[in-house]
């Protein structure tokens, strides 16, 4: 994959959440054999030949640590470690008004550090061409809507339903106006995607593994030890 010319690329990773149901340890900076998580998310970003600048968001008290991981383990692609906002939302405008050179905005949960470094620059090119791109992979489970009482109301057809990854990734003028109208309105989402579909644009699924998982709890650290051992 080559780099289009005059186009610059940059990845925003949010690592500011509180990992509240990680038992009382920062998801992003547990240990997966032997490194952080952050650092496998780090790493990919950095091998990936379409991404040009990475930029961190974080907790301030985590600031520090972000940084040494960066040392460590020699992203030299990292220009940035900032400090995020008390959402999610909040933290990646801040990522994107720091990004002020970039064309592309890549957006990462630093708790995925099981991406590959292909898929990132596969929905980059996607992005590039179609304006906004996002990594997914199919629903495979059988999926039932429920009550409040937990009483199964019906069952859904999964045939166009998608598991939604990340990195989501766009043309910096439309993620840009997307947080601008919604931070305008009030209106906060779960995901990017979500802001720009809200705005109009048309968001194109690169179908990727299911295996780029998010770190949300202790098992899943088993997990993505799995995972990663399988891509050595």
């Amino acid at each position: 994959m080559r780099k289009k010319k005059g186009l610059k690329t940059a990845a925003v990773i949010v690592a500011a959440g509180k990992s509240t149901r990680m038992q009382n340890q920062n998801k992003i900076f547990a240990q997966l054999l032997g490194k952080p998580v952050l650092a496998y998310t780090l790493e990919a970003f950095q091998k990936a030949a379409l991404v040009d600048e990475i930029y961190v968001v974080t907790r301030e008290e985590y600031i520090l640590l972000a940084s040494d991981i960066v040392k460590a383990f020699g992203v030299t692609k990292a220009v940035s470690i900032l400090q995020g906002g008390n959402t999610r939302q909040q933290s990646v405008k801040n990522g994107i008004e720091a990004a002020k050179d970039a064309n592309i905005i890549a957006i990462h949960d630093g708790a995925r550090p099981c991406v590959l470094p292909y898929y990132i620059d596969l929905a980059i090119e996607t992005a590039m061409s179609k304006g906004a791109a996002v990594l997914g992979s199919p629903v495979v489970d059988t999926l039932k809507l429920a009550n409040e009482d937990f009483l199964i109301q019906k069952t859904l057809d999964r045939t166009n339903l998608w598991h939604i990854q990340t990195p989501q990734i766009f043309k910096r003028d439309i993620i840009e106006g997307a947080h601008q109208k919604a931070e305008r309105c009030g209106f906060e989402a779960t995901d990017d995607c979500a802001l720009a579909e809200r705005c109009g644009f048309d968001v194109q699924i690169v179908p990727a593994p299911a295996t780029n998982i998010k770190i949300t709890t202790p098992e899943d650290l088993a997990i993505a030890q799995y995972i990663i051992e399988s891509n050595l």
